[in-house]
């Protein structure tokens, strides 16, 4: 989870010692009065750093399901796909 505001990371692993939060605390666990340990702001402050896709967030419900790709999943679907189009046109010689 990354604060919107400072851009802190809130690391499970790690905890905050500031709070006091111990290591192994999940983010949806902090107590509701929690607050960022750099610029004080609120817990709605933070965004979820899980998956990160490529092209804007609006999007990823749209097409086929590539929207909602990472950017390396994407060039490794097009450069597969021209390598196997490569081969199949090799093989019609």
């Amino acid at each position: 989870w990354q604060c919107q505001s400072c851009m802190y990371e809130y690391k499970p692993k790690v905890g905050d010692d500031f709070y006091p939060v111990s290591a192994g605390t999940q983010f949806k666990d902090l107590p509701d009065d929690w607050r960022c340990p750099t610029c004080g702001a609120e817990k709605v402050k933070f965004k979820s750093l899980g998956k990160q896709v490529a092209g804007f967030e609006q999007n990823q419900g749209y097409g086929l399901g590539t929207n909602a790709m990472t950017e390396g999943e994407k060039s490794q679907l097009i450069y597969g796909a021209l390598a196997f189009f490569f081969l199949c046109f090799i093989a019609g010689y």
